[in-house]
């Protein structure tokens, strides 16, 4: 690996790289040393070519964080350093060009591209629709990412770019960052690069079979005129999945007429306009009702003195005429819109009594939420707690939308995180490290029982280091956490935590004089520094 990366070094622009290796992982919260940049980006890119050339780089293993999906089951996010990361990314921006020339026409590949791109998924899932045909097939892929098999993704890249110098250097950097010869680091830019020339085979054989076919990451969706070719499209992409280690997951394999998946996937827009509908209605009903709710319309519709003496006085226009006049004062805004679809929606929960399909409510709970967020809205904090309970999955959302609060209602967001950090259930590292960065937002509102709960988790030698690192910030914060427990684990921890390490040290200074030492014994290394410095910053708002 060494001598490879040296031999490319020349090739390589880490100055470019940078600014997409400190793209967060979407699949995990946000990092410090994310804010890498200018002058310090400058610095770390210096070090990073010394140590190349000298031929003393070496990859770290990711540390694996298990991210809950729908349902019981998790995918694994790869935490890299960022050396890891900035060198991923400068071996795959070297070959990005090459890759993008030899890619399925964006008309059927939507996402992603081997250059960055925003996601078409909804293009994507209307993509069938538009050829007609009487079915339309949906296909996924089990567990894709783990299983990309590293020899032949070498293959691929040899055949795109006509040597395999590039090639057996990002082989054999992922089997190093893997720990195995199979799997790419989820949740990072570069690889949904690789993914999609991975599945390159595939699209080929789709299309040169004569299918309408689409593909958006390992979605697949095709239409066919009848059953038995909608079968045949189903046997072909498996065959192909096959030759390249994949396994189609059965339980994701649907064919469903063209009507029904249509009507599905106007489901969550027919209730947005209908709540629409009836928030504008019930608008029109008050004001029909309440001559001072109807002036106040007129006045903020800046309708002149004339107008009230007609309708008031006069009577010489209807209130019809008036409320045509305010029409579009009356149409409710996006945040009353996203309160009565939060409402609707928890109404429709899964487990409850008249139960929405799955991913409906998942399309709803999270275009509200995300709009409640925006807004400020508190009409969600009493049930975000058994939100996280029902479903780990969403348990992001509902930490964002929290921390979205935590300076309008500090009090209730510790409350909703509190009762579930202090239960019984079950908590994926993950889940942990969320709800910590939410208490992390309120850390003076927490109880004793709330403190010592997360004291035991970092000590807990056998708990995930993401969970322990986010602990130590959040006691960091209160100066309930011994500087002893962050000596120890600078030692320990696996080199991608450190910056949570030097965070937790910071915060630590303000009443220990220990802290302040270890702080300038880091000064030197510039990730530690930046890290440090983004800290600092943060402790004017505590």
């Amino acid at each position: 690996m060494n001598k490879l990366l040296k031999e490319l070094q020349e090739k390589l622009d880490f100055q470019s790289a940078i600014s997409s290796a400190s793209i967060p992982n979407d699949l995990l919260p946000s990092r410090y040393e994310d804010k890498v940049g200018g002058e310090l980006g400058k610095e770390f890119v210096a070090h990073l070519e010394r140590i190349i050339n000298e031929e003393r780089y070496s990859p770290d293993e990711a540390s694996f964080i298990h991210v809950p999906k729908p349902g019981f089951t998790t995918r694994p996010a790869a935490l890299l350093t960022l050396a890891d990361r900035l060198v991923y990314e400068a071996l795959i921006d070297s070959i990005k060009p090459a890759i993008e020339k030899k890619l399925i026409s964006d008309e059927y590949v939507m996402w992603p591209r081997a250059n960055y791109i925003p996601k078409r998924w909804g293009e994507f899932e209307r993509a069938p629709i538009s050829t007609g045909e009487e079915y339309v097939v949906n296909v996924d892929v089990t567990a894709f990412y783990d299983s990309i098999d590293h020899s032949v993704l070498e293959d691929k890249i040899v055949e795109i770019i006509g040597e395999d110098t590039f090639a057996r250097a990002i082989s054999s950097f992922l089997t190093n960052v893997m720990g195995s010869n199979r799997g790419v680091p989820q949740g990072i830019l570069a690889s949904d690069t690789l993914a999609t020339l991975y599945l390159q085979s595939v699209d080929s054989a789709m299309l040169r079979s004569g299918f309408n076919y689409w593909r958006h990451g390992d979605d697949i969706r095709m239409s066919a005129e009848n059953i038995s070719l909608a079968r045949q499209a189903i046997a072909i992409a498996e065959i192909e999945l096959r030759k390249l280690g994949l396994v189609l997951n059965s339980s994701k394999c649907v064919i469903q007429r063209t009507e029904h998946y249509d009507t599905h996937l106007q489901k969550t827009s027919k209730v947005y306009d209908l709540i629409k509908k009836q928030l504008y209605e019930k608008k029109v009903e008050d004001v029909s009702s309440d001559s001072d709710v109807l002036q106040d319309f007129m006045s903020e519709a800046k309708l002149d003195d004339q107008m009230k003496w007609d309708l008031f006085y006069h009577e010489s226009i209807s209130i019809e005429d008036v409320i045509e006049e305010i029409r579009e004062h009356l149409q409710p805004d996006e945040l009353e819109i996203a309160k009565a679809l939060f409402e609707e929606t928890m109404v429709g929960i899964p487990d409850g009594e008249n139960p929405l399909p799955k991913d409906q409510f998942h399309v709803q709970i999270k275009k509200s939420m995300l709009r409640l967020a925006a807004g400020k809205s508190d009409i969600a904090v009493d049930k975000c707690s058994s939100l996280i309970a029902k479903f780990p999955d969403k348990t992001e959302l509902v930490c964002n939308y929290l921390i979205s609060l935590s300076s309008i209602c500090p009090q209730d967001v510790a409350l909703q995180v509190e009762d579930v950090i202090n239960s019984d259930l079950f908590l994926t590292a993950w889940q942990k490290a969320w709800i910590y960065r939410v208490l992390g937002e309120c850390s003076d509102r927490i109880s004793d029982n709330t403190k010592a709960t997360i004291f035991k988790n970092c000590s807990d030698q056998y708990a995930h280091w993401l969970e322990r690192v986010e602990g130590f910030k959040v006691l960091s914060k209160i100066g309930a956490l011994p500087f002893k427990l962050i000596m120890q684990s600078w030692e320990i921890a696996p080199i991608a935590y450190k910056p949570d390490l030097i965070a937790s040290a910071v915060y630590l200074s303000r009443s220990c004089k220990r802290s302040q030492r270890f702080l300038e014994g880091i000064k030197q290394f510039p990730i530690e520094r930046v890290v440090a410095r983004h800290c600092m910053s943060k402790l004017q708002d505590l």
